[in-house]
């Protein structure tokens, strides 16, 4: 029936069905609009699909999973992560041993699938077809492939680290006409276009913003990458410190215990750690990587004050994130790292960054918080004009005597991402605003997010008069009070994600602002947005491309979300949060391409149970071609 509702009525009595593992080949064949698209995508198994197959393939029929074997089999099918042909093929070569002792046998075949592969015939049929995904990969993507062997198993990879760190790697040329930072972009799109990897998480954009890669399919690239030495692993599916020349490292267990000394680290380009702790050998030897072009020690609590000063020492650093860790204090000699272009510094201990920060002339991305108090913001030097290859500035505030950094942000011509927090009451004089404003209209801003840590003052009404507004702007956050809308943001062709908080206008002002954008596929609204007791999606308001609304009213109004007749007719999924107040939905009925309500919120809230119900009866009332889930989240 799945596969009915995405078949064409053509009144020809013929269909062609294309199968294909590449996402642009689907599309290529599917001659609806965007939005209509005739394609089907096939899903993994859940959970119980799968252990039925499972045990029909090892025991028969009708029967039931032994007790004995019930535990390892729950980790074999974790896995093989709902692929039938994992299931298959796995499932068969067990069925020969059901007898109660081969729980042994199942253990070493859930520990070593991937040398199973290589040797068993049963299990070669699998291993030829993930392994044909591989080969007909481009030549510059089987590199990119092989190295998400570094990660863990089950790892959920953020885009944005490892395009960063594809490219201090080299593995991404810049062509003509494009920067790295783009083509990697691309790369990461068609992986998963491929579906050579699976998308986890979506961006502000509704972009992938992470990615996993199948089980048995780490098991092929690991293999691959091994073969090729192309990496060297420790912990996770390898065993302790490898000899002889390394050049890319992953450390993946929490100890690796005195193997380290006896391996020579100096050809070292690469080194990444996983676990957050048993590193501290390895991190006093810090000044023996010479030639380390990307650290990566996000998570290791092991890092401490004293090695920054081997890591400044490391000159020819291209990435280095030292997020998650306890670090306390940033060195002034950061600067001697010249050839660095991103660092990150989320959840860290640390309060402030070193001036010595804007001699960094080739850094591109810098990121800061404290993980024990999200008000300490990154507080940036002066002179940040220096810093003329910045694309993204995240979460820095400003104050009211800095007038002059707002206009040298101006100058940054290939900022792309700005995240900017107002931490003062009231600019009496203007000058601030009056900066910021002109040089948010001279930089070619994809992403614009501007906070207020005064939700009572006016800061925000300064982007009501933007001198020249960004006309390429993909994703726009507001978040503080505002006299209303601002008039440019119905001229937005590519915005694709909005954000409000703490705006608190009228329903009819915040969509009616909206409505009409061509490109707008999400919409959130936070605590404090509608002024009004019912927040109403009219008829009139038909969101050409809306497919996800979220609203978090946990404080004040609305009380009331109401969807009239004909609106957002691509509104796929909605999300709802019940705290304290009392909310009601309604006018879900008119939402003809729902596929997911997620209502949120805590057991003994009664108004989310009262909603609860109502979206079920509303879906069992559908036609069955018509029906959404509902998704309940506890807190």
């Amino acid at each position: 029936e799945a596969i009915l509702t995405r078949i064409p009525d053509n009144k020809c009595s013929s269909r062609i069905i294309v199968t294909t593992r590449i996402e642009h080949v689907a599309r290529a064949c599917s001659p609806a609009s965007p939005g209509e698209e005739y394609i089907h995508r096939i899903k993994p198994l859940g959970s119980e699909d799968a252990k039925e197959l499972f045990v029909n393939r090892v025991f028969g029929p009708q029967k039931d999973c032994p007790e004995q074997f019930e535990e390892i089999m729950y980790k074999i099918l974790t896995k093989c992560s709902g692929l039938p042909l994992a299931i298959v093929c796995i499932a068969s070569l067990l069925g020969s041993y059901t007898s109660p002792g081969g729980v042994e046998v199942w253990t070493r075949v859930c520990n070593s699938t991937g040398s199973l592969m290589e040797n068993n015939p049963t299990l070669d049929g699998m291993r030829q077809i993930l392994t044909l995904s591989y080969n007909h990969l481009p030549h510059h993507l089987k590199a990119c492939m092989m190295y998400l062997s570094t990660f863990p198993e089950d790892y959920a990879i953020s885009r944005g680290r490892l395009v960063q760190k594809w490219m201090a790697e080299g593995l991404v040329p810049e062509m003509r006409g494009l920067t790295s930072a783009e083509v990697a972009e691309a790369y990461f799109d068609e992986l998963l276009s491929r579906n050579m990897t699976t998308a986890v998480s979506y961006s502000n954009d509704g972009r992938p913003d992470s990615c996993s890669v199948h089980d048995m399919m780490l098991e092929v690239i690991v293999s691959k990458a091994l073969e090729s030495n192309f990496v060297s692993l420790v912990g996770g599916q390898c065993g302790s410190m490898p000899y002889g020349s390394v050049r890319r490292l992953s450390i993946q267990n929490d100890d690796i215990g005195s193997g380290i000394d006896n391996t020579n680290l100096r050809h070292v380009r690469s080194l990444t750690v996983f676990r957050p702790e048993g590193h501290r050998k390895l991190l006093d030897r810090l000044a023996e990587f010479s030639l380390l072009r990307m650290l990566d020690l996000e998570g290791c609590k092991d890092l401490r004050n004293k090695h920054m000063k081997h890591i400044c020492r490391l000159f020819l650093l291209k990435f280095l994130s030292l997020s998650n860790t306890d670090i306390t204090k940033l060195p002034s000699q950061i600067n001697k790292l010249q050839h660095l272009q991103t660092l990150w510094l989320y959840d860290t201990l640390l309060d402030k960054v070193p001036k010595s920060l804007v001699d960094l002339e080739n850094l591109k991305q810098v990121g800061f918080s404290n993980r024990q108090d999200w008000r300490k913001l990154l507080r940036l030097p002066q002179h940040i004009s220096k810093m003329k290859a910045i694309e993204e500035l995240t979460r820095f505030e400003l104050l009211s005597e800095d007038a002059q950094l707002a206009m040298e942000i101006g100058d940054l011509v290939h900022l792309r991402f700005l995240n900017v927090v107002l931490n003062c009451f009231e600019c009496s004089d203007g000058q601030l605003l009056t900066e910021l404003a002109k040089s948010i209209g001279r930089c070619s801003l994809y992403e614009l997010k501007v906070e207020d840590m005064e939700p009572d003052s006016n800061n925000m009404n300064f982007l009501l008069n933007l001198p020249s507004p960004p006309k390429l702007l993909r994703y726009l956050c507001i978040g503080g009070n505002i006299d209303r809308i601002p008039s440019w943001v119905k001229s937005l062709t590519h915005l694709v994600h909005v954000e409000f908080w703490w705006i608190y206008l009228p329903s009819d002002e915040i969509y009616g602002a909206l409505y009409k954008l061509p490109s707008l596929t999400k919409i959130s609204l936070d605590r404090w947005c509608c002024s009004e007791d019912e927040l109403v999606a009219r008829t009139d308001f038909k969101f050409p491309l809306l497919k996800v609304l979220s609203f978090v009213p946990d404080e004040g109004t609305p009380q009331v979300v109401r969807f009239e007749e004909g609106t957002m007719p691509k509104l796929e999924t909605l999300v709802m949060y019940f705290h304290d107040e009392k909310r009601s939905l309604e006018g879900v009925e008119h939402l003809t391409s729902l596929k997911d309500v997620r209502v949120r919120g805590s057991r003994d809230n009664h108004e989310m149970g009262t909603a609860v119900i109502q979206l079920k009866e509303e879906n069992a009332r559908r036609h069955s071609s018509n029906q959404f889930k509902v998704i309940v989240e506890y807190e």
